[in-house]
């Protein structure tokens, strides 16, 4: 008899060890990845995704530190638990880098009794062993007795595992959001002195001869089966990215010596369309650079991305095509004054209207991925109708959204006090448009089956922020979010950048 509960015990021994393995290297993480956030808001993030699923909070001395209280007990009064709780850690990299580890901790209680009843005097047995517990603090019997199924005090030993798929929901939710649009209309601007920018700061095409194989140096694939005349192509992004406005150039270019009449349609205010065309009749000297930042869109206190160097590189690239004699244009199309739906439908009309009148140009236009969705509704407007849906009467309509692996970019964003705060943050893809660094730009088409709001994707390679235009090329954000970057050439700093 002896011998056979020691084959028992030996096989409980064995089944428990195997549940005890640690998780396969894979789903280990590699690195850690460091936010662009501040630790205080990326925390209040995760503090926001867990209540979401139902956790509450224990007040913690470190305030670097989240933990919730314990879960109640999987297998109830069976003396034979497991409590779970949820244990968050943040590091502070610097005032706006941040890195938090979500780890789910486990406790088990485990007892001999393979069918537990309440009967009372297994029930204060059951509370004679917690109150001889040193690692358990003292139990109240004189409540009922649910509380022997809450052990929120349990201080045995625990085991914790890092919870990457919540890590993975945390930087969705701080990383994926749409871009943040900064309308002028909508903020007080200070008067800036006379632009003196220094030679590095400008633009050097405008040195450049003519390319002897031509002004097209990367074809995008998947391109080509697209074009037609009449073909209005959607391109949804984040902001600031280098990569985006440079794959948009190549797409402008390829269509462009083709033949083909192209538009480029920026998310400019149309203010600067006399600037714009003025430019791109100019021959792209320091001096005309100069003018064409002179608008109030390029020197506003918020920079959100659309007035990002590689934006204003992609307009000296399109006078570079002009003056190769390509048949290409930009409209600035976006407003200052409109917002919400109102703002989108303005957008829609321009692009009809300009549909109408010319009806066999190629239409290339670049937005924020929020106007590019072709259903109504965002999550904080359920009333939202965005400037593709629109549009999507339109047969010879193709709207795409960007392809892209994880990086950064420079935008803004609300801070806890409801500031607007821009700088480099941190581009994390979703599932549905994540990929591989290091491809060649291509678009690939999704299946006619695939959702109504993604037609297809135009990939674009690792993310890396492009600074405001006004920053120059090679100047750095401050590690300090109270100071300001200085401008090359200036002698004292920016305003309000961050």
């Amino acid at each position: 008899m002896h011998c056979r509960w020691l084959v028992v015990a030996l096989l409980l021994l064995s089944v428990g060890c195997a549940h005890s393995k640690r998780a396969p290297e894979a789903e280990l993480p590699k690195y850690e990845h460091v936010f662009q956030k501040p630790l205080a808001e990326a925390l209040a993030a995760t503090r926001q995704l867990l209540e979401e699923q139902g956790y509450t909070f224990e007040d913690t001395e470190d305030p670097n530190q989240l933990v919730t209280t314990w879960s109640e007990p999987d297998r109830a009064g069976s003396r034979n638990t497991t409590y779970t709780r949820y244990l968050v850690t943040g590091i502070s990299v610097a005032p706006r880098q941040s890195v938090v580890r979500i780890f789910r901790m486990t406790q088990q209680a485990a007892g001999n009794d393979v069918e537990w009843k309440k009967v009372w005097w297994k029930v204060y047995m059951e509370r004679w062993e917690q109150e001889a517990n040193p690692f358990v603090k003292e139990v109240d019997f004189g409540q009922d007795d649910a509380m022997t199924k809450r052990l929120s005090m349990l201080r045995g030993a625990q085991h914790g595992t890092r919870d990457l798929d919540l890590e993975q929901a945390l930087t969705l939710r701080l990383e994926s959001a749409p871009s943040v649009e900064v309308l002028a209309g909508n903020v007080v601007e200070e008067k800036r002195p006379d632009p003196v920018r220094a030679p590095e700061f400008y633009l050097e095409r405008w040195k450049d001869e003519a390319v002897a194989e031509g002004p097209c140096t990367t074809s995008v694939r998947g391109l080509p089966e697209l074009l037609h005349p009449g073909l209005t192509l959607l391109i949804g992004e984040q902001l600031g990215s280098n990569e985006v406005p440079d794959v948009v150039g190549h797409v402008v270019c390829q269509a462009a010596q083709t033949g083909l009449a192209v538009v480029l349609g920026l998310s400019l205010p149309e203010a600067e369309q006399a600037r714009v065309d003025k430019y791109l009749s100019s021959p792209g000297a320091p001096a005309d650079q100069d003018a064409l930042l002179e608008g109030r869109f390029w020197t506003r206190t918020y920079q959100d991305g659309r007035s990002s160097r590689a934006v204003m590189d992609l307009i000296d690239r399109m006078r570079a095509l002009r003056a190769a004699g390509l048949r290409v244009t930009v409209v600035a199309y976006d407003t200052d004054v409109l917002n919400g739906s109102e703002r989108d439908a303005a957008l829609a009309q321009v692009w009809t209207k300009r549909r109408a009148a010319k009806p066999d140009e190629v239409q290339v236009v670049l937005a924020g991925n929020t106007h590019t969705q072709m259903r109504k509704g965002t999550q904080w407007d359920p009333a939202f109708t965005p400037m593709a849906h629109l549009m999507k009467e339109n047969r010879s309509l193709v709207v795409l959204e960007m392809s892209y692996a994880q990086g950064l970019r420079w935008g803004c964003d609300l801070d806890r006090d409801s500031k607007l705060v821009c700088g480099i943050v941190g581009a994390t893809p979703a599932p549905k448009v994540a990929a591989l660094p290091g491809q060649s730009p291509h678009i690939l088409m999704q299946p006619s089956s695939a959702n109504e709001g993604l037609q297809g994707l135009l990939y674009v390679g690792r993310l890396t922020a492009s600074l405001p235009a006004i920053l120059g090329p090679n100047v750095e954000p401050p590690k300090d979010p109270r100071q300001a970057p200085r401008t090359p050439g200036r002698d004292h700093p920016l305003p309000g950048i961050f």
